[in-house]
């Protein structure tokens, strides 16, 4: 069946969906009623929550989690060919400043980062595998929860969602790409996201007698600098490597010289190597400044999301299979910024992808309160990940 003809039937209720989502974003691991209303969604359209044919192909809706969904398609007799797809669910902690007809009225929350159009398209997607009978196999949608913030991806596969998957694919919509653009490269397309805490302990004292106190606020201001020296001085320049301190607390008066102060800040690798590297020098920097000052130390150091690498087989793929409305762009500069999508394709072959939304109407950064797009990129990924899925199933 063409894609054309399954948009036609199913892209203005796929659409209606994503509005509906927008107007109600749950933040991670809140995604229930986001949940509910996209398994009532494909069950309205003929999947059901029990094993059951529907167009010459078993389906089923599982929920791995309270607030996440795996549905199946399975499409004749073929044994080991099962490619999936992830949507990510959750909405930020964001006013919305849209005036869009459909914005929220969860206030305080917002999908600005376009995590209900991700929905709608693996949503459509699943629909056009139901509705075309010209493919063998297995295709698997994961709309997954708590990308933002607590790893819904890690929780996914320990419940089993990727047992068995042969690839994976994810898409991103993404305002720095041009519309009808989908941009990717092989290797690390973006970085891992760790973050830190140091606590520097000395002595409170009078401002007027600061030789009476050890002072961690003067301390605090050195390894602010010596830790910048960590990526200027350690790491070699094509690695990429990002250090920031985004938060310094400390003290209650203006005359007094505090006993702590606090320092939060993210690391951002695009290899394993560096990231270890960072995480050590971090360590050394802190312990040794806080003893040149006298002070003592704490840190606390925890791993979040590591680098996501794309597959060269799983972009080749891409590549050869895009649909008339699209254009391949190889890019050449990796993000910065961390994607959870990343412990899928550490297990299994597969590639993340930005689906450009970019136009001069819609132009605002991702997490903007003002952030939009034009709801046709919603086809075009759709008939991408359609395209690649039957690729797929004809190649194995």
């Amino acid at each position: 069946m063409d894609f054309k003809d399954i948009y036609k039937k199913h892209g203005p209720s796929v659409i209606e969906l994503r509005r509906t989502l927008h107007r109600f974003p749950e933040l991670s691991t809140e995604e229930k009623q986001t949940t509910k209303l996209i398994k009532d969604f494909l069950i309205s359209k003929g999947f059901t929550t029990f094993e059951s044919e529907v167009n010459g192909a078993k389906v089923q809706i599982l929920e791995p989690l309270e607030t996440g969904l795996l549905v199946r398609i399975k499409r004749g007799s073929k044994e080991g060919s099962v490619i999936a797809f992830r949507a990510d669910i959750d909405a930020l902690p964001v006013k919305e400043e849209t005036e869009l007809s459909f914005a929220s009225e969860n206030l305080g929350k917002m999908h600005a980062c376009g995590h209900d159009g991700h929905a709608a398209i693996l949503a459509l997607t699943l629909l056009s595998f139901l509705e075309d009978t010209s493919w063998e196999g297995e295709v698997r949608g994961i709309f997954q929860p708590s990308e933002e913030l607590y790893g819904g991806a890690k929780r996914m596969i320990d419940k089993g969602v990727l047992d068995g998957v042969d690839s994976i694919y994810a898409l991103h919509i993404w305002p720095e790409v041009v519309e009808g653009v989908v941009a990717s490269k092989t290797g690390a397309i973006m970085a891992s996201n760790d973050r830190f805490s140091i606590t520097l302990k000395g002595k409170s004292g009078h401002g007027a007698t600061p030789h009476l106190a050890l002072d961690p606020v003067v301390c605090a201001c050195n390894l602010v600098t010596s830790l910048q020296s960590i990526i200027s001085r350690e790491i070699a320049p094509w690695e990429g490597a990002v250090l920031t301190i985004g938060n310094i607390t400390s003290g209650t008066a203006y005359n007094i010289i505090p006993e702590k102060v606090k320092l939060e800040g993210t690391i951002r690798t695009l290899s394993s190597q560096a990231r270890n590297k960072i995480g050590q020098s971090l360590r050394r920097h802190s312990e040794f400044i806080a003893k040149a000052y006298g002070l003592e130390s704490e840190i606390e150091y925890i791993e979040q999301y590591p680098p996501t690498v794309n597959h060269e087989e799983a972009l080749d793929l891409v590549r050869a299979n895009l649909p008339k409305t699209l254009e391949f762009e190889e890019i050449s500069n990796s993000s910065m910024a961390a994607e959870d999508f990343a412990y899928y394709i550490e297990e299994k072959n597969g590639a993340l992808l930005f689906l450009g939304s970019g136009t001069e109407k819609y132009d605002k950064p991702l997490h903007s309160s003002k952030f939009q797009f034009d709801e046709k990129i919603i086809g075009y990924g759709a008939e991408m990940f359609f395209n690649v899925g039957k690729a797929f199933s004809k190649s194995r």
